[in-house]
């Protein structure tokens, strides 16, 4: 396979405070629809409209896909797509319809796809949105001033606080003009590679490129522009296992942005996948199990995901008329000052990072969603929590933002994490991590410990991953797990890590309720107890006929 060049220009970023607003359609559109919002969006009787924001995002996608050699569901042309977000805020800086679920209209902005790429067609999107917005938030702060009465809720903390104007442009690239045809050839030569593995009953390669643009503008004249890129190896299959049980693996492998497609990284990349393939048919079924666990890279950011940062999220509750709590908050928002985790790492915030070894950050955001400078934060330090993400209303302890006010279609402005760095104090190797587990293990007087490649989405403390190695303590040696049940997983986890490596890896994140993304850089971890239960499920009927 020949290399071939993703072309991109990388452009220098104006510092925050420094930038004028960019004369293009869509700062055009919002800010003529700004100010006519400002001026003359007023109904009688009802709250005036606080605060105001637009959000616009234009994205591209290229893609090429192949299963067993022949092309699956490319796009060899870029597909692009417009979409807007308004939210508002009605009332005052005391008061307002901020931090409410309405029944009616949820907790989410009116927003669009499929706009109209053109100032007329943005613009007038915007009006009617902001139209729908202006309701949804005079209702909703009615119902959460009657909602306060009723349950005499009050509060010496204002619902919006002053921050200092924020201001943030990158130039905008243009999406690069790649070889489609040489794409292609990669993805068809790599998929072909699948039919080494007779057993497989679907076998895909893709190369995804994105890139999308976002612009931000609010009423009190805070602003962004940047593009968030993306390009990645996805790698997908479906067997049966030995023991007649489904599976289905997949893998993205983020690529370094602006860099020559490395032939030989894909193809390494996509035997190190064929060969968890294979071990994956001939895994075997776990024993139930209690003790230390060594997680890698990648299940290691799966866990500090589900049990660090989706509970130093959403810092401030809710409020519900039909929920006296709000279940989607953090369970670590009464904990600062207190230990939450191991001392042996340290855990950083930091949203103005865009990269991590080459590779983009989701997480990426100078300013956030409520027009505030977004700042780094120093999360735990000596297992201690410090500090939790912030919006413009204010919690007990933080009582100013500090730039964490996230929002996508599915929420308004939350107060969450971006790109969260777990940072140990005395990493170790590959070869002390796998040491430091199996001594662990003898201590223990167990036969063999565990290793996850993967963590799973734990609810109610359980969840189930496909896959692991079983490793003897003896001799080491290792053999393959399928269906391994953890159970009893709480944040208690957090505290019981006796060791981390030096291998850090980003992971990409995308929260189920909001769908606000998130990078997580993590090392492997030696975890000291999680109990590993056998799957539930049963296995699946054969096909009548056998596979081809």
């Amino acid at each position: 396979m020949k290399n071939c060049f993703l072309l991109l220009l990388l452009s220098l970023w104006l510092p925050l405070g420094a930038a004028a607003l960019p004369d293009n359609m869509y700062f055009r559109a919002m800010n003529d629809e700004m100010k006519r919002t400002q001026k003359e969006l007023r109904v009688k009787g009802s709250p005036k409209p606080f605060f105001t924001a637009y959000k616009v995002a234009y994205s591209t996608v290229q893609r090429f896909s192949a299963q067993f050699g022949a092309p699956y569901d490319s796009f060899h042309l870029p597909q692009t797509n417009l979409e807007a977000a308004v939210y508002i805020y009605a009332g005052d800086a005391k008061q307002n319809s901020s931090g409410f679920v309405n029944d009616t209209y949820y907790y989410r902005p009116t927003g669009t796809d499929a706009i109209p790429l053109s100032y007329d067609g943005l613009r007038r999107m915007l009006w009617r949105l902001t139209d729908l917005a202006y309701v949804a938030a005079s209702d909703s702060y009615e119902k959460k001033e009657a909602y306060k009465r009723q349950k005499n809720i009050k509060t010496d903390l204002p619902d919006f606080t002053k921050s200092p104007k924020a201001a943030y442009v990158k130039d905008i690239p243009a999406f690069p003009v790649l070889d489609a045809q040489q794409y292609q050839q990669t993805v068809n030569e790599l998929s072909l590679l699948g039919k080494q593995l007779p057993y497989l009953e679907h076998f895909r390669v893709g190369l995804d490129v994105s890139q999308q643009d976002i612009y931000f503008l609010d009423s009190e004249g805070d602003f962004y522009q940047y593009s968030v890129p993306s390009v990645y190896l996805s790698l997908s299959a479906a067997l049966r296992n030995q023991a007649g049980y489904t599976e289905t693996v997949s893998d993205n492998v983020p690529l370094v942005w602006g860099k020559a497609l490395d032939q030989d990284f894909l193809l390494e990349k996509t035997r190190q996948f064929l060969a968890r393939l294979q071990d994956t048919y001939a895994a075997q079924k776990p024993q139930p199990y209690l003790g230390p666990v060594l997680l890698e890279p990648k299940a290691a950011g799966g866990f500090f995901n589900q049990l660090f940062v989706r509970n130093a999220n959403h810092s401030k509750p809710l409020l519900s008329a039909q929920s006296e709590t709000d279940g989607t908050a953090g369970q670590f928002k009464d904990k600062l000052g207190m230990r939450v985790m191991s001392n042996l790492l340290d855990v950083y915030d930091r949203p103005q990072e865009a990269f991590f070894q080459g590779q983009p950050l989701q997480g990426f955001m100078p300013v956030d969603d409520e027009g505030v400078q977004a700042q780094p934060l120093q999360l735990v330090q000596g297992g201690k929590l410090l500090a939790l993400p912030t919006v413009r209303s204010p919690i007990e302890g933080q009582k100013q933002s500090n730039g964490h006010a996230r929002m996508s279609g599915a929420t308004y402005p939350r107060a969450a994490l971006s790109n969260v760095f777990f940072e140990p104090k005395q990493p170790l190797s590959k070869q002390e991590m796998e040491n430091k587990l199996l001594q662990r293990c003898r201590d223990l007087e167990l036969d063999y410990c565990y290793i996850l490649p993967r963590f799973p989405a734990i609810s109610g403390g359980q969840g189930e991953v496909g896959f692991g190695w079983r490793i003897y303590s003896k001799d080491g040696h290792k053999e393959p797990v399928y269906g391994l049940r953890l159970t009893g997983v709480t944040t208690r986890s957090l505290r019981d890590i006796l060791a981390a490596g030096d291998d850090a890896a980003v992971s990409y994140f995308v929260d189920g309720n909001t769908l606000i993304s998130s990078s997580v850089v993590a090392p492997s971890l030696v975890v000291d107890e999680i109990e590993i239960l056998p799957t539930q499920r049963k296995p699946d009927r054969a096909p009548f006929v056998p596979l081809p």
